[in-house]
Formats: C-alpha cells, structure tokens, sequence
C-alpha cells in the first residue's frame, strides 16, 4: 500500500451506508459504462495530474490507482485494472479520510462519478478517437 494509505481504512460505499446501501448499485452501474475508455489511458501519471490527484499504489495487482482529495477529510481511490482475454476492465472506487463516515452516501457517489467523467475528458483529449462515453460527460 502506498505510504499515504498505510494508516488509512479503505471503505467501499456499501461499508459507508450499511447493509441498505441504495447508491452502491447507481455508483457501480456508472463505473460499468466508463470503465473501457480507461483502458486508453497511456500515462496514470499525467492522469493524476490532469483530475488533481496523486498516484497511490495499493500493492494489489493494480494497473495504476489515484487518490483525490475532494474535500478536506474527504479522499477517493480509484483503482483501476486493465482487461486481458480472461477477464474485462475493472475500475473501483473507496473511500477515505476522516470525514467520510459522516458524509451521505449519495454525495460521496455522486463525487465519485465526477472524479471519473474528468478522467474522461483526459482521454477524450489525449487519444485520437475516443470512445463515445468520453464525447457525451
């Protein structure tokens, strides 16, 4: 894990709302549809760069991952792994930071998706013919 999150408990949205958890379904369904144009992501570095964040490795067989401090107390993870023939893209989102428990799941969802339309609009702008989600965020 990165030296940032070595203290840090990595919460998945469910975690945060509870068993009931109605805006996991919505955050994952969002991430679905972006997660193929990450795959045109050439440089995380310059990604991270381009939405505000770092790169924040977890050590998890991860492709790249990114922490964004949205709000202060208020950080989220993206995780990302490429696709190969066995198994597609993967693209998760956690939260962290000493605020996140006290903040509603539908706002941190909602933050999520944002974060993840501006990495959308890095590819549209770095790869030649961006897929047509990139086009539309």
């Amino acid at each position: 894990m990165g030296k940032g999150l070595k203290h840090q408990k990595l919460l998945s949205l469910k975690e945060i709302e509870g068993p009931v958890a109605t805006h996991d379904g919505f955050l994952k369904h969002e991430l679905a549809r972006r997660k193929e144009a990450l795959e045109l992501v050439d440089d995380a570095a310059r990604l991270a760069e381009y939405i505000g964040g770092r790169l924040e490795p977890i050590g998890r067989g991860e492709s790249w991952s990114i922490a964004k401090e949205v709000f202060p107390g208020i950080e989220i993870l993206f995780v990302f792994q490429h696709g190969d023939d066995e198994f597609p893209a993967n693209l998760r989102v956690l939260f962290f930071g000493d605020r996140i428990e006290n903040t509603r799941g539908e706002d941190l969802a909602d933050l999520a998706v944002a974060c993840v339309n501006h990495m959308l609009r890095y590819v549209r702008e770095t790869v030649q013919e961006p897929p047509q989600i990139c086009l539309i965020v």
